[in-house]
């Protein structure tokens, strides 16, 4: 009984580490799998361009299925409510208006990545798909959103016009 005991003891660590490694393969295959801090963004159409060298906080997380995005499309710190746990409205909306966030699904080929997302801070865009392409290169990633879909198939007004380049690096 001990031997057969052992055996299942083996068989499951040895199942074990080869999903491990298998982890670690599929790491290897999805080059945007862990977590990235914003270092800038840049605003880009055929006229001009508008860069934040110096990106306020933000973090983009991919896992094998989902994604996250969370930052601050502000070119300086956001403002801190002066009571903290009783923000006038002005306050409210004034850091409302300060973040963008996105979680969702995603799927990624190539260099092109679509993410689906089921939470949005815009009510509505649950469901709604921003498109990109990438660039991995070493602990680098080059995020270019180029365009988004609305739930109802339609378009913003600034599709086909603008882009927006997020740098971004691996946080260890």
């Amino acid at each position: 009984m001990s031997k057969f005991f052992n055996f299942i003891v083996l068989l499951m660590f040895g199942m074990l580490g080869s999903s491990v490694f298998a982890a670690d393969a599929n790491q290897v295959e999805n080059p945007l799998l862990g977590s990235w801090r914003l270092a800038s963004v840049t605003y880009k159409s055929e006229e001009r361009s508008s860069t934040i060298e110096e990106a306020q906080p933000g973090i983009f997380l991919f896992t094998p299925d989902s994604y996250a995005i969370m930052w601050t499309p502000l070119n300086r710190a956001r403002t801190p409510f002066k009571v903290l746990s009783n923000p006038t409205d002005e306050e409210a909306i004034a850091g409302f208006k300060s973040v963008v966030f996105n979680g969702g699904s995603y799927q990624f080929d190539g260099d092109g990545m679509t993410t689906k997302a089921f939470i949005a801070k815009v009510p509505g865009f649950e469901g709604g798909l921003q498109h990109y392409r990438y660039d991995v290169n070493g602990d680098q990633l080059h995020l270019t959103m180029f365009d988004e879909t609305y739930p109802d198939g339609s378009k913003p007004d600034w599709s086909g016009i603008w882009e927006t380049e997020f740098v971004l690096e691996r946080v260890k």
